[in-house]
């Protein structure tokens, strides 16, 4: 009896300090959410309330997305308190948590039921991620070997091992980061590509996992694939061919065949995986494309007569062209899409060596592709159904799409070595500038188009200036936008254009109803703008008269027509948007007020003439505030006001003929007679003029004030404009009086005047031609041929 007393007065006594530790716990609050106090208790909540136990069951499996975002959000793992006296206990209590986690994970890890093991894989995962570098380097042995008995696993489950792959994949990317690890890393990575690379060949969800593993091992730890280089390359080139795999898979198999020869390191495996490459799609080609294209000779580019062929790709025996019985079957199209893709990415893939890009077989490759339209060629007898007609135009757009990524990262990559190619480029572009009707394909155009004018300067925009301008034109053209037939009630809006765009006042526009006729997507709009604002910003100073003043005129009539309705998204159905969600009318108004603002401050021979409604446009998209529209508004009114700033003051007298005048009196190619009071003239100077020298054959003389009377004032500015427009050199000679001159060459327009009291006289001919720079053409020079 009393020892029932005494053991329930024990157990009183022990549920009153545990009440009491409960009590002193509900009141322990920490300073704010940044305390460090707050972590370990923070983790041990998310361990009891979500990391099941050995013999419970995994709860909710969504509630682990809010465990992972706790644990990288607060950094539960991190472990990093200041090492003090005073943070002695935190440092035990945060010690002790993280212990706790592991022991939990790792019991999930090495759990017998596939959604408890599942879940144990992704928490490694951030495991590896987030915890300390103390406690990684010295636990991602075991993790490893745990990952790795998953993932050899016969009769594991396809979602386990997918997560194994992923979490691997974290655990390399992390031991990457410690320089003195590189030689462990490479032999865990080692033991890794026999599994990797059965698992990309099977056919299921499993194979994404692996290839995203091998991309890192390729990456990080290229040199541990060398002794399984060639059963690599037959792994991803067979999946690839395959024809059974989504987008991102394609791109991921194209990224790891890209950075295969980086296992090598040296230029010669660069160029010889990418010769491999050009000739498996060529060799795929040939077939594909048989009765659409006229007698090609890239492959005698590729493989020259006397030279052995190098080792099919992936040695697969379709690419063997040295073998004439093999007899190809009807490839997909979509592999020669996948290959193609390979190609574009080793472009742009960094490499350790420096190599050379075959820029000319590339660009033949591009222009073979590219000039396919899927129109039968000019046979007696087609030599395809109609059938494997419908699949190669199926898959065009794709591959005309990867050919113009083929040609941005050759614009982009080559830089000194695609000055000799110049002319095929630009040939390929103008030709293809005709031919492209997709609008996808017309942005990506515009793209390259741009990046074209960026990359060769002013020389590029004399060559494809009128082409740009042509289509961009169409493509811009509000009235063939919205119907082509206009219903106005002013017959001045009814008038049609071919290449130039009149101006159309807001007034006009206003009273103007159109019909929806095949609206040209906004993205299209965007895309032709943007190369009109490159075009002018590169060779505005440079373009003739035959494209400038209609791009001008061009473009403020898209800007008033793009902000006419306000600044907001207008509701009518003018441009599809359903196909391009990615762009908006915002967009488009910003856009088409950017090649405004590229118009204005383009050098041109004149004043632009629509300077004062590109200010008004931008005053009124000023007060959009918090908008980009606004912000790009103030930075153009600021760029104009200080192009204004730089401009000549106007003359006082509005009534000011002098400019009107002079070019009156040289129109008959007559030499300038300055009219005197009473036709009397001039004096000639008694003494020896002093000469003044301005520049290269010429001089001013200091005019005698007393002598004679006052003549009209030409500007230098005015006269230097009407020299540019003549596009004439410009000679001056010494005059010792404004009426009579030496004799002039033939040919000449002998021009005098006077500025700020001094006189001058100059010739506008085409003498001295030797001082001018002569800008070579760019000679469209055919590849070499084997034919003699």
């Amino acid at each position: 009896m009393l020892g029932m007393y005494a053991l329930t007065e024990e157990s009183d006594s022990c549920r009153s300090r545990a009440r009491g530790l409960t009590t002193m716990a509900a009141f322990d609050y920490a300073q704010n959410l940044y305390d460090v106090v707050l972590k370990p208790r923070l983790l041990r909540s998310l361990i009891n309330e979500h990391i099941p136990e050995e013999k419970q069951q995994l709860g909710n499996s969504l509630a682990l997305a809010h465990v992972v975002y706790a644990i990288r959000t607060h950094e539960l793992l991190s472990e990093r308190v200041v090492q003090s006296g005073d943070n002695k206990k935190l440092i035990e209590k945060w010690k002790s948590a993280v212990d706790l986690w592991f022991d939990r994970v790792l019991m999930l890890v090495s759990s017998n039921m596939p959604d408890k093991c599942w879940a144990g894989i992704c928490l490694l995962g951030v495991t590896c991620e987030g915890c300390s570098s103390e406690r990684f380097l010295a636990s991602y042995s075991v993790w490893f070997q745990k990952l790795l008995s998953h993932l050899q696993a016969p009769a594991g489950s396809n979602f386990v091992k997918r997560a194994c792959c992923f979490s691997i994949s974290d655990l390399l990317t992390r031991l990457s980061g410690f320089p003195n690890m590189k030689r462990d890393g490479s032999s865990h990575a080692a033991k890794l590509l026999q599994p990797v690379l059965k698992l990309i060949q099977e056919d299921n969800s499993d194979a994404e996992g692996a290839v995203a593993l091998l991309c890192t091992i390729l990456t990080l730890f290229p040199l541990s694939i060398q002794k399984n280089y060639d059963s690599a390359e037959a792994a991803i080139v067979t999946k690839l061919m395959s024809g059974k795999c989504h987008t991102n898979m394609v791109k991921k198999l194209a990224l790891c065949l890209s950075l295969l020869p980086k296992s090598r390191g040296d230029a010669d495996s660069w160029s010889l995986m990418i010769q491999k490459v050009l000739i498996a799609i060529n060799v795929l080609l040939n077939d594909s494309f048989q009765g659409l294209e006229e007698e090609t000779k890239t492959m005698r580019a590729l493989v020259p007569p006397g030279k052995d062929p190098p080792t099919p790709l992936g040695g697969l025996p379709i690419f063997d062209i040295s073998n004439k019985s093999t007899k190809l079957g009807r490839v997909s199209m979509a592999s020669i899409s996948s290959l193609m893709l390979c190609c574009s990415t080793m472009l742009t893939t960094s490499y350790p060596a420096q190599a050379k890009v075959p820029a000319q077989l590339l660009l033949m490759l591009v222009e073979r592709v590219l000039m396919v339209d899927g129109s039968l060629t000019q046979t007696l007898y087609p030599t395809i159904t109609a059938m494997q007609q419908e699949h190669v135009c199926l898959e065009l757009p794709v591959q005309h799409s990867y050919s113009l990524d083929i040609l941005c990262s050759i614009v982009k990559e080559a830089h000194s070595q695609l000055l000799p190619h110049a002319a095929l480029i630009i040939r390929i572009v103008r030709e293809y500038l005709r031919k492209c009707e997709l609008p996808e394909l017309r942005v990506k155009l515009y793209g390259l188009v741009k990046l074209m004018l960026l990359s060769m300067g002013v020389g590029l925009s004399l060559y494809l200036a009128e082409d740009v301008v042509n289509n961009t034109s169409i493509d811009l053209d509000s009235v063939g936008d919205l119907g082509g037939k206009p219903r106005s009630d002013s017959e001045s809006t009814q008038k049609k254009r071919k290449h130039e765009m009149a101006f159309m006042s807001l007034e006009s526009q206003a009273q103007t109803n159109y019909l929806p006729k095949n609206p040209i997507p906004i993205a299209v709009k965007i895309a032709a703008l943007e190369a009109l604002e490159t075009l002018l910003t590169v060779g505005g100073a440079s373009g003739s008269d035959s494209w400038r003043s209609s791009v001008d005129s061009l473009i403020i009539t898209v800007a008033t027509y793009a902000c006419k309705g306000g600044w907001t998204k207008p509701t009518n159905n003018d441009f599809n948007h359903s196909q391009n969600s990615s762009s908006s009318w915002a967009d488009f108004q910003l856009a088409s007020l950017r090649a405004l603002l590229a118009s204005l401050l383009s050098p041109g021979r004149i004043r632009p003439p629509y300077l004062a409604h590109g200010l008004e446009l931008y005053r009124k998209g000023m007060q959009e505030t918090g908008t980009k529209l606004a912000e790009f508004c103030a930075h153009a009114l600021m760029a104009l006001e200080v192009a204004l700033q730089k401009e000549p003051e106007s003359p006082e007298s509005e009534d000011d003929d002098l400019y009107d005048k002079w070019v009156k009196d040289n129109d008959g190619n007559q030499p300038s007679v300055v009219e005197q009071e009473n036709n009397e003239t001039a004096p000639q100077l008694a003494e020896k003029p002093v000469s003044i020298a301005v520049s290269s054959g010429a001089e001013v003389i200091p005019k005698n004030k007393g002598k004679e009377p006052m003549t009209e004032i030409q500007s230098v500015k005015e006269v230097s404009k009407q020299s540019e427009i003549q596009s004439q050199t410009v000679n001056f000679h010494v005059s010792d009086n404004m009426v009579t001159s030496d004799p002039v060459t033939k040919g000449k327009t002998p021009v005098s005047g006077s500025v700020g009291g001094m006189e001058f006289k100059f010739d506008l001919g085409d003498k001295d031609d030797d001082s001018m720079d002569e800008i070579p053409d760019i000679v469209d020079v055919e590849p070499d041929s084997d034919e003699e």
